[in-house]
């Protein structure tokens, strides 16, 4: 997987923060059905990617002592605080290297966070040293096939990158594994929204902080001509008598338990 910018990521989650929960209709669903496989919780909870902190009141509704929330994203965190009580803690912190004890947490919650990791590996190995022996991981990410369908329109286009990489179902698995993780549950599925026009799919990718960060993307989106051409290019589909522009997720909800840390 390609190096990405960390810096980048979070400014672009900041300058999201007050558009986000008003355009993530996508990111709501996976969340919501993240919320739903979670058991009865106990003990220590960390909300990792914890973004605007639409989930850490129901963490702590669902059992959770108390919840540490951790984002990259000063911007984020400032949104956050409006869902935090007494016992709910937000940390500005890097996934890959959390100021958390070994073995302190019972479990971590993370929705669409893992997929903007640099090294999901490390990120993974990090996330075990903090869990206790059988302590749970709930997890959303994507899988390869998320914005196909503007990933399709720019290969006719050029040949920079403009969609995310994703790691592929079996490979995370296989770092799951590796990274000491045990008893994993794995469902997928597509979720698709569509959109009137262009303008406002780009719009909304804009207002969700999900834009293009690999290193060989084209700077910008070329100008009025390069949009004319991906509206060329954008494979529509008639919904109801009307012309949209779908834009796909392919999601991966995966649960876990943490078993003995590999040598």
């Amino acid at each position: 997987m390609t190096a990405r910018n960390k810096q980048q990521v979070a400014r672009q989650f900041s300058r999201a923060a007050a558009s986000y929960d008003k355009a993530a209709g996508i990111q709501q669903q996976v969340v919501t059905a993240l919320l739903n496989d979670l058991p009865p919780l106990h003990g220590h909870w960390l909300d990792i990617g914890c973004g605007t902190g639409v989930a850490l009141p129901h963490l702590r509704n669902r059992g959770a002592a108390s919840v540490t929330g951790i984002d990259l994203s000063e911007g984020m965190l400032a949104s956050a605080a409006a869902h935090a009580d007494s016992q709910t803690q937000l940390v500005l912190a890097d996934a890959d290297d959390l100021p958390v004890a070994d073995a302190s947490a019972d479990g971590i919650f993370s929705s669409l966070m893992l997929q903007w990791s640099e090294a999901p590996e490390l990120t993974l190995a990090e996330w075990r040293r903090t869990l206790n022996n059988d302590g749970q991981l709930v997890l959303a990410t994507l899988l390869p096939g998320t914005q196909r369908e503007l990933e399709q329109a720019w290969q006719a286009i050029d040949s920079h990158r403009h969609v995310n990489d994703f790691v592929p179902l079996p490979r995370l698995e296989l770092l799951l594994r590796q990274a000491g993780f045990t008893q994993l549950s794995i469902r997928q599925a597509c979720l698709q929204e569509q959109h009137p026009d262009l303008n406002q799919l780009l719009r909304t990718l804009k207002q969700i902080g999900a834009t293009n960060v690999n290193p060989d993307r084209r700077q910008g989106l070329g100008g009025r001509r390069a949009l004319q051409q991906l509206q060329h290019h954008y494979p529509t589909v008639c919904s109801d008598g009307q012309t949209v522009y779908p834009l796909s997720y392919e999601v991966a909800w995966i649960t876990a338990k943490a078993g003995s840390v590999p040598a």
